[in-house]
């Protein structure tokens, strides 16, 4: 038995618009896809551009690797490789800023076809997901990432390890790669949360200056307060204690609403400032003190941050039962938000007005689509505004009953007797045992799911055109 074979092609402009269509729909994004095109929710903007079948024939179809290759690899990110690899060439070639930060992504997954790349985080607003090491400039542009499988993300990312790199753990791994990218002379310091920071890693990273808070395991065990003494309720906030290394490794450990210890080779403890802190006891808000290696990693280690706060501001609403399609999706909505920072830092210096995010993301889909539109038509449904009266479902094994001639043909003016629009359905006057013929017209009256029992000899002809 040969199976026939559709052959699929398109053209950049088609893509430049299934993307762009995507763009759209994290702006005005609906309950379902379907909703782009159906009738009563219909979104011309979207339905205009391409219609719901070749979009979903596209979505479908679209891959970012050859399939061929995958026998053999151990990257298990292989199908959406070449996407992020394409990435992270551009993202590292952008300017970059003086500060940089490390830290974790998660690209929310909850399906199951991902197998152990889905990673769970108690602590993230996505638990569930992708889990993607990231480095970024402090104005939350990011620079490189680093897609994590397990043992074999390091063999399997475009950065080999040096000699060096591979003698450390693998935290201290993936952030020493993350920071051997910079492409820039100019950084002067990096940031890390206690997820990385180690007494290794700032030791391996102290020619950039590295700051982090970091676990008490990983400190090395400096001569400071234990944080059982630090945590007493007679230690007041703000309270400090530091010690300098002879390799210039300031460690340092700080009552703040609970006990930070922190590793530094960018700053010390002077100057001394202030922040503003909750007091149980007085019920008020109070000054402590505040060393100053604290409030510059405060400032600058949240680059990350705002960069995850403005993709989810307008995400792309991408279902399906392919784990990469997510990945995908993460991707546009990324590159939109680091082109909008570099878009706002041009505006800044050539000091021009900006556009918001949204206005930009909106003009950024006017200039991808700028092809020539395809019409495509509404759908109906029963929800339709013209089709709005009462028409009682079918009930299976149950022959409609045929109206009075009074009804079928106008004898009584009261009666108005007309086909209207509802779902699509079977024909019991009609179908025949290997013969099925459906129609979405239905006689309100009558009640039967074909418009042929309107009149099977004035509207026959009529009727036929609508079967057809």
């Amino acid at each position: 038995m040969h199976l026939r074979r559709t052959p699929f092609t398109t053209s950049v402009d088609e893509m430049m618009n299934f993307v762009a269509i995507f763009v759209y729909m994290g702006i005005a994004e609906l309950s379902s896809i379907e909703d782009y095109w159906a009738m009563e929710t219909r979104v011309p903007q979207v339905a205009n551009l391409m219609s719901s079948k070749r979009f979903s024939l596209m979505k479908r179809l679209v891959h970012f690797n050859d399939n061929t290759q995958i026998p053999g690899t151990i990257d298990q990110f292989f199908k959406i490789r070449p996407l992020f690899s394409l990435l992270n060439a551009a993202f590292r070639s952008a300017p970059q800023t003086p500060k940089q930060s490390v830290d974790e992504v998660m690209v929310a997954y909850k399906g199951k076809t991902a197998g152990n790349l889905r990673q769970y985080i108690k602590n993230k607003p996505h638990q569930w997901g992708f889990k993607l090491f990231t480095r970024a400039s402090e104005n939350g542009f990011i620079h490189d990432m680093v897609l994590y499988q397990g043992k074999t993300t390091q063999a399997a990312h475009d950065v080999p390890l040096t000699s060096e790199q591979q003698a450390m753990g693998a935290t201290s791994q993936i952030v020493s790669v993350l920071f051997s990218t910079i492409s820039s002379s100019t950084t002067t310091a990096i940031f890390a949360n206690n997820c990385f920071t180690s007494l290794e890693l700032v030791r391996n990273l102290k020619d950039r200056n590295c700051t982090g808070t970091a676990m008490d395991n990983r400190v090395g065990q400096p001569p400071l307060k234990s944080i059982n003494e630090m945590e007493k309720k007679a230690v007041p906030h703000g309270t400090f204690d530091s010690v300098t290394s002879g390799d210039g490794i300031l460690a340092l450990r700080w009552n703040d609403n609970k006990v930070v210890t922190l590793l530094s080779t960018d700053m010390g403890v002077e100057p001394m400032s202030s922040v503003h802190r909750y007091c149980s006891d007085t019920k008020r808000k109070e000054q402590v003190s505040c060393p100053a290696v604290i409030k510059s990693y405060n400032a600058k280690k949240g680059g990350i941050d705002k960069s995850n706060m403005l993709v989810h501001l307008y995400h792309t609403p991408l279902q399906s039962k392919r784990w990469y399609m997510r990945l995908f999706a993460f991707a546009v909505d990324l590159s939109l938000t680091n082109a909008w920072v570099i878009y706002r830092r041009d505006c800044k210096a050539l000091d021009v007005a900006a556009l918001s995010l949204k206005n930009f993301e909106l003009q950024v889909f006017k200039d991808a689509s700028s092809q020539k539109p395809v019409t495509s038509h509404p759908r109906r449904s029963s929800t339709d505004p013209r089709t709005s009266v009462d028409v009682p479902k079918p009930v299976r094994g149950h022959r409609s009953h045929t109206p009075a001639d009074s009804v079928r043909f106008g004898f009584d003016p009261s009666q108005f007797h007309a086909p209207v629009y509802t779902n699509l359905q079977t024909c019991k006057y009609c179908s025949r045992k290997g013969n099925i013929k459906r129609s979405n017209v239905v006689c309100r009256c009558a009640r039967s799911t074909c418009a042929l029992m309107l009149s099977r000899t004035a509207l026959l002809p009529t009727m036929n055109q609508l079967h057809k």
